[in-house]
């Protein structure tokens, strides 16, 4: 760290950082989500059907669940620097691994060891985000997480349906993991778990991060967690008390749920909408795949403004109630209304602007459950993190297993397309009343 002089002005290692950390988020969901444009070509050389497709889309999710505490221990034991490049590493390995299956028990055996290998993705980069952001900063910085996870959804959805025209969608996974590898190598070389560790950080730098030049409501809550580090917790016994402390929260219960809610909607734009525009509004592969990115772009403009919306109302309000629970439970429900309104039009253009709009609503509340899962997680933020995350999976695993059956009813009973886009506007609105039950105030005892 450079030694601060009296007129110092902070440096901006922390931007790069925040970059570094979003691009994690970006290629990692270039080898998550290259399976959603690609699902009718796995499925017409495999012979896989609706239903079988529906678990191999959604089987990530077992591994994405099992492992969010194991994955988020090793940020916590090794350093932030350390977990995400080996992570990534291991979800590049596992693509490749599903590039080489043909059967359906391989194919399920390969995505659940990229569900295990990505489950420390999300704990670890708000770890990050805790360490290198004041806490009037964080919106923003969860923002450009939750955007670049999107972004990277969406250029995989088209460059997915554009590298289709040229390779196998098994050479395509195999580009999509070798991007991912020069990102684990650039992260390492750049990166540091801590600012104070970071030769381009001075010491203004730091004590802004610190919260000591922190300006609004939380100065002093922002001061005060400086002070006290993040650690591991010490042993099992240690480790048990924070869990107990978590199933006696409702808070984090109420974000867990609303994880879940939100997942499975967000999980539809990136398994089954492709599929499900191709079976149920005849457009093209190629078109699909482009349509298809829009809901994800939609995301990623409302996360950017979600990120920076929570901060405002953050310093203007004084209130993490309104700047975090206010901001989802009106963002959720728009979102629902206009998933609702996608189902009165026949045309698909239409119908993926009306979701789109919604998922921009969706996006513009990410940020809420980012700033309220490190409010209540304290010290603890990666486990708080993986908590929220393991709800998540749950919505992200029965999603597609249940619209694959869905549409597999639709299509031998020739039956209403819409009751997809039902289940999605439920699924929004549920997301919405969970949040009522969360106090971003109040952090479990074990846990500050």
């Amino acid at each position: 760290m450079t030694p601060a002089t009296a007129s110092e002005s902070p440096t901006r290692a922390r931007y790069l950082m925040m970059l570094l950390v979003a691009l994690a988020s970006a290629t990692a969901y270039l080898t998550r989500h290259a399976i959603a444009p690609a699902a009718t070509t796995i499925q017409a050389e495999t012979g896989l059907s609706n239903e079988q497709m529906g678990y191999v889309l959604s089987v990530m999710s077992i591994g994405y669940f099992v492992f969010q505490i194991p994955t988020a221990w090793l940020g916590t034991r090794f350093g932030t620097r350390f977990a995400l490049p080996v992570l990534c590493v291991g979800w590049s390995l596992c693509a490749v691994w599903f590039a080489g299956m043909s059967s359906f028990w391989g194919l399920i055996s390969a995505r659940i060891g990229v569900g295990a290998m990505q489950a420390g993705l999300v704990p670890n980069s708000a770890q990050a985000v805790k360490d290198w952001f004041p806490l009037p900063q964080r919106g923003l910085a969860s923002a450009a997480n939750a955007s670049a996870m999107s972004v990277g959804g969406a250029l995989t959805v088209v460059l997915t349906a554009v590298l289709l025209e040229s390779f196998t969608w098994r050479m395509t996974f195999v580009i999509m993991a070798a991007v991912s590898l020069v990102w684990a190598a650039a992260f390492y070389i750049l990166f540091r778990t801590r600012p104070e560790e970071h030769p381009w950080v001075n010491a203004a730098e730091l004590a802004l991060i610190r919260g000591d030049q922190a300006q609004g409501p939380d100065k002093t809550e922002v001061s005060g967690e400086a002070q006290v580090p993040s650690k591991p917790a010490a042993g099992l016994v240690s480790l048990r008390s924070h869990f107990a402390d978590a199933g006696s929260s409702l808070s984090l219960w109420a974000l867990c749920a609303q994880s879940a809610f939100r997942a499975a909607a967000y999980q539809m734009f990136v398994t089954w909408l492709p599929a499900f525009l191709e079976k149920g509004y005849g457009v093209t592969r190629e078109s699909a795949g482009w349509l298809s990115s829009s809901p994800l772009v939609g995301v990623v403009v409302g996360a950017l403004a979600g990120g920076v919306l929570i901060d405002w109302l953050l310093v203007k309000t004084g209130s993490k109630f309104i700047s975090r629970c206010g901001v989802a439970i009106v963002t959720m429900g728009l979102s629902g209304l206009l998933c609702l309104m996608a189902s009165w039009t026949h045309d698909p253009n239409w119908l993926v602007a009306a979701i789109a709009l919604g998922a921009f609503f969706s996006g513009l509340g990410g940020p809420a459950g980012w700033a309220a899962t490190m409010d209540l997680g304290g010290r603890q933020t990666a486990l708080a993190m993986a908590l929220m995350n393991m709800g998540g999976t749950i919505g992200g695993f029965c999603l597609p297993i249940a619209v694959g059956y869905m549409i597999g009813d639709i299509e031998r009973t020739g039956g209403d397309w819409n009751q997809v886009l039902y289940l999605i506007t439920a699924i929004y609105w549920l997301a919405g009343v969970c949040w009522i039950f969360v106090n971003p105030k109040k952090v479990p005892v074990a846990w500050r």
